[in-house]
């Protein structure tokens, strides 16, 4: 199923956001800073954050910070 470029601009900013709030140290409870929690905390498929897929330059960001 394909998504409106509004709601990847959706999916987008909650992933900014659940980067910044982990990167913080507010990693939840049985979490970790990683790609998994990241996805939980977002509320995004996890695959999507990898490859050619259409967040996975999200991931190469979080890497980098």
């Amino acid at each position: 199923m394909r998504i409106s470029a509004a709601q990847r601009t959706e999916n987008e900013n909650r992933i900014r956001a659940a980067m910044d709030r982990l990167l913080r140290g507010e990693i939840p409870p049985g979490g970790k800073c990683d790609i998994k929690t990241l996805a939980s905390e977002a509320a995004v498929d996890r695959a999507a954050l990898y490859g050619t897929r259409p967040y996975s330059h999200l991931r190469v960001e979080s890497n980098d910070a």
